[in-house]
C-alpha cells in the first residue's frame, strides 16, 4: 500500500507524540476561559471599587462646600430674624449678598422712587427695608435696581432723612426633602429659588439651643443652630453648630 490515506494522516498528527493532541488543547483552551474570565471579575470588581471611591469623593465634596454655605449664611441670621425653627426646617431673613446703600436726599411720605448712591444689581421683586431714626418699613422694588435711584412696588409710608439705609432682605429657608430614590436631601431657597444644598444622605436634623446650653431653645432665645447629617455612604455622622449673630 501507498500509506495512510489523508484523514489517517490527520489522525497520526493528533495522537503523534510528537504533537498536540486534541484532548490537552481542549484542556488548555478551559484554562484560558478561566483565566479571562477571572482576569475581567477582578476587572470588573477594581472598576466598582473605583466608581464607589469616586462616589465617596464626590458626596465628601458636596458636604463640604454645602456646610460651609450653611455656616456662612446662618451666621447672618439672629434671634430677632429667625422666623421658624424646627428639625426639618429653618428659615430667617438676611442680607445674603450684602446689598446696602443709603439715600443721597430726603424721602417724603408717598414716594415711590428712592434717590441712592448706588442701586445697579438690585433685581426686582428683592424686599428692600428703608431705616431711619423714626424707624424702618419694608417695601419690595418694582423694577431692576439702577445707579441713582430705586423704584418701589409701594409708597413709602414714613419720611426719611438723607443717609436713610437701604438694604436688601432675603428670606432663606433650609429644609429637608426625599427624592425619588427615598434619599434625603438637605434643600436651600432664597426668596423663590430653591435647590439641593446637600444631597445622598440618610438623614438631616436641625436643633436650636440657646445661652444655658440646652436644647429646644424658642426662636427668641437661640444662639446656636446644629445640622445633623448622616450621609448613606463613605461617613459617620456629621455635626456642625453655627453661632448665630446676638
Amino acid at each position: 500500500m501507498s500509506g495512510p490515506t489523508r484523514p489517517h494522516r490527520w489522525l497520526t498528527i493528533l495522537i503523534s507524540p510528537s504533537g498536540v493532541c486534541l484532548s490537552e488543547l481542549m484542556v488548555a483552551l478551559a484554562i484560558g476561559t478561566l483565566v479571562l474570565a477571572g482576569s475581567l471579575e477582578a476587572f470588573n470588581m477594581v472598576q466598582a471599587q473605583a466608581v464607589r471611591q469616586q462616589r465617596i469623593m464626590a458626596a465628601q465634596q458636596e458636604m463640604r462646600v454645602g456646610l460651609e454655605v450653611f455656616e456662612q449664611e446662618v451666621r447672618m441670621a439672629s434671634s430677632s430674624t429667625i422666623v421658624v425653627a424646627r428639625s426639618d426646617r429653618f428659615e430667617f431673613f438676611a442680607n445674603i449678598q450684602g446689598l446696602r446703600t443709603v439715600t443721597t436726599a430726603s424721602v417724603a411720605a408717598g414716594q415711590t422712587v428712592l434717590p441712592v448712591q448706588n442701586g445697579s444689581g438690585w433685581d426686582a421683586g428683592k424686599t428692600v427695608v428703608l431705616c431711619g431714626v423714626s424707624g424702618c418699613e419694608s417695601h419690595r422694588l418694582g423694577s431692576p435696581g439702577q445707579r441713582s435711584q430705586l423704584l418701589l412696588s409701594g409708597s413709602v409710608g414714613g419720611t426719611y432723612p438723607a443717609g436713610a439705609s437701604v438694604e436688601v432682605r432675603n428670606r432663606v429657608t433650609y429644609y429637608t426633602r426625599v427624592d425619588d430614590r427615598d434619599r434625603t436631601q438637605l434643600m436651600r431657597q432664597i426668596d423663590g429659588g430653591a435647590g439641593a444644598l446637600i444631597g445622598d444622605l440618610q438623614s438631616v436634623r436641625l436643633s436650636y439651643w440657646d445661652e444655658w446650653g440646652k436644647a429646644g431653645a424658642g426662636i427668641g432665645r437661640i444662639i446656636r443652630v446644629a445640622v445633623e447629617l448622616l450621609p448613606v455612604v463613605g461617613a459617620p455622622t456629621i455635626v456642625r453648630e453655627v453661632a448665630v449673630r446676638s
